[in-house]
């Protein structure tokens, strides 16, 4: 049931630890990756491409780095930045975005690259192959995302799936520098014995339950609500010493006001 992830289209994806044994999941996990990996790359060329963490070993079971990645559905996604110029950039290893959208790296300054990284959001939750049940990431950042999207994307069901499943974890890491990303069981999958875990959404099965014990609930969907159509209270320009960052390209998925 667990197949390997690589070598996947060289364009449009590019691993972390290619030398090592954690790149394997199931073909839905796999799928869902190539699929939003090629999305991105079509609607955003000439950038650089999806960067893949950790997936699943072999055969599954434990994993050295992690309490989860196990059964071949869970695949650590890096976000995709932008340089000082407004650029596409990626650094030499992972990138810890704060608040305002930036990080730092050996003396290099990045900016979360909302654009692309939304795009990545909503054609993973519009992917109903994909079955996808949660892509944790910091509260912050989910925040930012659906504030574009709030702008920008032509699609509410794709802001809607994605207010549900965008996540910050309770415990461990707040995933401010990738996305986990955790899938559902697949058809064939299923028929092998695997078995389906809450949360059911509503457009994936006929119960909606958001139960799950990795989820934070200290941001409500009405303080996020609140907190995205909010007017910012802080002073970019005075936080970030006066940087300028031209704006993001927009994708045919999102429209402009």
């Amino acid at each position: 049931m667990i197949r390997s992830a690589w070598p996947i289209e060289a364009t449009a994806i590019g691993g972390m630890r290619p030398q090592e044994g954690t790149r394997f999941g199931t073909p839905t996990l796999v799928g869902a990756i190539e699929r939003a990996a090629r999305g991105v790359a079509h609607a955003f060329p000439g950038g650089h491409p999806l960067r893949v963490g950790d997936l699943s070993t072999p055969h599954g079971g434990a994993h050295s780095r992690h309490r989860t990645h196990r059964t071949g559905r869970d695949a650590d996604l890096l976000f995709f930045a932008r340089d000082a110029g407004g650029l596409a950039a990626q650094g030499d290893g992972w990138l810890r975005f704060g608040r305002l959208g930036f990080a730092t790296l050996r003396g290099r300054v990045f900016r979360f690259d909302e654009a692309r990284n939304w795009h990545l959001v909503r054609t993973l939750v519009m992917d109903d192959q994909a079955r996808v049940k949660w892509l944790f990431c910091s509260n912050e950042l989910k925040a930012r995302l659906l504030r574009y999207a709030a702008r920008y994307e032509s699609s509410p069901e794709a802001v809607v799936r994605a207010t549900w499943v965008l996540h910050q974890p309770t415990r461990g890491d707040s995933h401010d520098d990738h996305f986990h990303l955790r899938v559902g069981c697949g058809t064939d999958e299923r028929s092998l014995g695997c078995t389906e875990q809450a949360p059911h959404w509503p457009w994936l099965s006929d119960t909606a339950r958001k139960q799950d014990a990795r989820a934070s609930d200290a941001a409500s969907d009405l303080h996020l609500v609140r907190w995205l159509f909010a007017e910012e209270r802080v002073d970019e320009r005075r936080d970030i010493a006066g940087r300028r960052f031209d704006a993001a390209a927009q994708p045919a998925s999102i429209v402009g006001r």
